[in-house]
């Protein structure tokens, strides 16, 4: 079992609305639609369709009550510029287009763009999120976070978690052992060292994409009796693994 706390709230946040894509939209231009207002920085995570990307979803269905598989498979932190699909992802994928190259120097960060992530056939399912941190100081936290692996070893994590993905030996769960999925582990700590929690429902080691989902659709009275802006943002959802069992065909 996986130790997580359970939001009190019975509705799911106002804050997170459900935008549909419109007909022949890619994922970039969703976005662009779709960006936080404000003083606020964005954080992206998408579910993805590639076998990376089911492991990874199928793994985190222990922080859910139904036990089905995740909506997502990954998480970043966008630095936006006018051209959307240029703007800088910093983020710890298990996928990196450019390869692994020698990840500890960096604490294992990687920095791509986001017009990787734009096509809805790989990557059906996107939410957008505003962090109530401002992006300058998220920034200064990241890179405090790339010389800091005695505060999160995210090198570690990430070959805990290819041995997983890639089923070497008896590799298990690492959430299971209180080990986060890599790119939302270090997005907890880079916002938490800015003061905002992200996932207040699981200890932050143990993050992951699921966790920031629940956080951002079930925490938000914890937010706001905390006297703090909850997570605001927009989802499509349109891809399940999990299927409904059909009554007319059993």
């Amino acid at each position: 079992m996986i130790k997580t706390l359970s939001s009190h709230a019975k509705d799911p946040s106002k804050k997170l609305k459900p935008v549909p894509r419109e007909k022949d939209e890619d994922n970039i231009h969703w976005l662009s639609r779709n960006l936080p207002a404000g003083k606020l920085t964005t954080l992206v995570m998408v579910g993805g369709k590639s076998q990376t990307a089911f492991r990874l979803r199928v793994a985190q269905s222990q922080l859910r009550d139904d036990l089905v598989p995740s909506y997502w498979s990954h998480a970043f932190m966008v630095e936006s510029v006018k051209n959307l699909a240029d703007s800088s992802v910093h983020e710890i994928s298990l996928e990196p287009r450019s390869g692994f190259g020698f990840p500890p120097p960096g604490n294992a960060v990687q920095t791509g763009t986001l017009g990787r992530y734009g096509d809805p056939g790989h990557y059906p399912n996107i939410v957008v999120l505003g962090v109530p941190v401002k992006p300058a100081e998220a920034m200064k936290s990241l890179e405090r976070f790339k010389k800091q692996r005695a505060v999160l070893d995210a090198v570690d994590l990430l070959v805990r978690w290819l041995s997983y993905v890639w089923a070497v030996g008896r590799s298990g769960n690492p959430l299971l052992d209180g080990f986060g999925i890599p790119s939302a582990a270090m997005l907890e700590i880079v916002f938490g060292a800015a003061g905002y929690d992200l996932t207040p429902g699981l200890e932050s080691r143990s993050s992951c994409p699921e966790a920031i989902w629940q956080a951002a659709k079930w925490w938000h009275e914890y937010y706001e009796r905390d006297k703090r802006p909850a997570l605001t943002g927009a989802y499509f959802t349109p891809h399940s693994i999990f299927e409904e069992p059909d009554e007319k065909k059993s």
